[in-house]
């Protein structure tokens, strides 16, 4: 599937300050399930730009900007070309952390108290790890209210966590009706099968609609701007 991304993001500023540095997860990389052409990112100001990457392994861009300024805007763009998939990660995806380090909470976790009812009564009716997880995808997606992609998928890592299934949260683009959309979801961790993408927010596993940019811990971790108050 082609997955065009045209996306700005405007960051704002308390006052004008004399210089800024930005932390930007916005940059999806190839892999054996997808494949990035012409990517960039776009300012509406004179700024450095700096790539690395963070302990997770994401692409990690570094902006820095001298004042005064009081807001930044962010052009991101390009295509993603993704494959038929399954949701399950392939076993080349590089993996810089161990599956155990995804199974402790964080701060950047929700902690409805509700959570680990849901979990249990989940699974009540499962057959194996894969079906438990699916059917803890499906319940987060009924109850979802009015909920965004972002709370749904650090409830579904809370609640996987709770079930002993080491979960992360994760970045990228959801292709809908022609464009794309910042999107999250989440990934369960199956020994002997490795990662496995689930949407809570549709209900489904992530599939070629999806195109991956960052994993984390928590939500915290997938930020797509980290310094200044993204405008929604």
């Amino acid at each position: 599937m082609r997955i065009a991304v045209d996306q700005t993001i405007t960051v704002d500023f308390p006052g004008s300050l004399s210089s800024v540095t930005l932390a930007l997860r916005v940059t999806p990389e190839d892999s054996h399930d997808q494949t990035v052409a012409g990517w960039r990112i776009g300012l509406d100001c004179d700024a450095r730009l700096s790539t690395g990457r963070d302990g997770y392994g994401n692409v990690l861009t570094m902006l820095y900007a001298d004042g005064p300024v009081d807001r930044i805007e962010i052009h991101v763009g390009g295509e993603i070309f993704t494959g038929p998939s399954s949701g399950i990660l392939s076993a080349a995806h590089p993996e810089p952390l161990p599956p155990s380090l995804f199974l402790r909470q964080s701060s950047g976790q929700p902690e409805a108290p509700d959570l680990a009812a849901l979990a249990i009564d989940a699974i009540e009716e499962a057959d194996g790890d894969i079906d438990r997880l699916h059917l803890l995808n499906v319940a987060l997606h009924r109850r979802a209210d009015d909920s965004g992609p972002d709370v749904l998928a650090g409830m579904f890592v809370a609640a996987a966590r709770r079930l002993s299934y080491p979960a992360r949260c994760v970045s990228g683009y959801l292709a809908r009706d022609g464009g794309a959309t910042p999107h999250f979801w989440a990934e369960a961790y199956v020994a002997d099968i490795g990662w496995i993408g689930f949407d809570p927010a549709i209900g489904l596993s992530a599939g070629e609609d999806h195109a991956r940019v960052a994993n984390a811990v928590d939500l915290n971790g997938v930020a797509a701007v980290v310094g200044g108050r993204v405008r929604p």
